[in-house]
């Protein structure tokens, strides 16, 4: 008897993964512009990041 087939599940893919450091660079904030708006990334002192518009 055949067994039927199992569901298949669709590919998930690879998102790139950054390092903060590759962000930061030693800052402690960097500006990242996005479709002409400005945003900043800055990383708090118990080492959290938050990004505001």
């Amino acid at each position: 008897m055949n067994k039927p087939a199992p569901p298949t599940t669709p590919s998930i893919p690879t998102l790139p993964v950054l390092n903060s450091s590759q962000l930061l660079q030693g800052q402690r904030a960097v500006v990242i512009e996005h479709n002409g708006e400005r945003y900043t990334l800055r990383e708090t002192r118990q080492g959290k990041l938050i990004l505001t518009k």
